[in-house]
């Protein structure tokens, strides 16, 4: 369980930090642009960063993409993984229960 695998609620110490923001891959477009106009209009380094901007997923839902990704992994392994990872689904908002 090294850092990339590890759950993110044990490296981000959700209950001891007050986050400002929290971004999600899902709209990582619509929440850099939400940061860099933030870092912009309080005279942060915002107005010299620029994101590539890309919309290759386009409106695909990600509960849906996680079961295409998931089809051959039995339940067994599937419910694992969900023991593992549930309090960050559960902290960031995601759903399992389509396992």
């Amino acid at each position: 369980m090294n850092e990339h695998w590890r759950p993110q609620y044990l490296l981000c110490s959700p209950c001891n930090i007050e986050y400002d923001f929290v971004g999600r891959f899902e709209h990582v477009n619509e929440d850099v642009k939400y940061v860099l106009a933030k870092l912009t209009a309080s005279g942060g380094p915002g107005s010299n960063v620029t994101f590539p901007l890309s919309n290759s997923l386009g409106d695909v839902h990600f509960s849906q993409m996680f079961k295409s990704f998931y089809a051959d992994v039995s339940r067994d392994v599937l419910r694992k993984l969900i023991r593992i990872y549930k309090r960050d689904y559960d902290l960031f908002g995601y759903d399992y229960h389509w396992v």
